[in-house]
């Protein structure tokens, strides 16, 4: 694999990235909004459930956005390293 597929590949990783964090900020907001009508019907495990829910979900979510913003640290420097920031004409 040469350089400009690498990139590409690690484009693609990035993107598959950027679609987890968006899918766990989804469950994070069915969970909250899941929570919220536990409370309204009183129902207190359900409730107990959906706020343990909610924390693994940002959690994870701090995790991805960890790892997003390294990986495009490396992406970018592998770019600049190998010159694939310029321009090809």
């Amino acid at each position: 694999m040469d350089n400009r597929e690498k990139l590409e590949k690690m484009d693609r990783a990035l993107r598959l990235m950027e679609d987890l964090k968006n899918s766990q900020v989804a469950m994070i907001e069915k969970s909250s909004k899941l929570q919220m009508d536990a409370m309204e019907f009183n129902f207190s495990e359900m409730e107990k459930n959906m706020g343990d829910l909610f924390s693994r979900y940002n959690d994870s979510l701090d995790l991805i956005n960890t790892e997003v913003e390294r990986f495009e640290i490396k992406r970018n420097q592998f770019e600049q390293k190998h010159g694939l920031d310029k321009i090809e004409e």
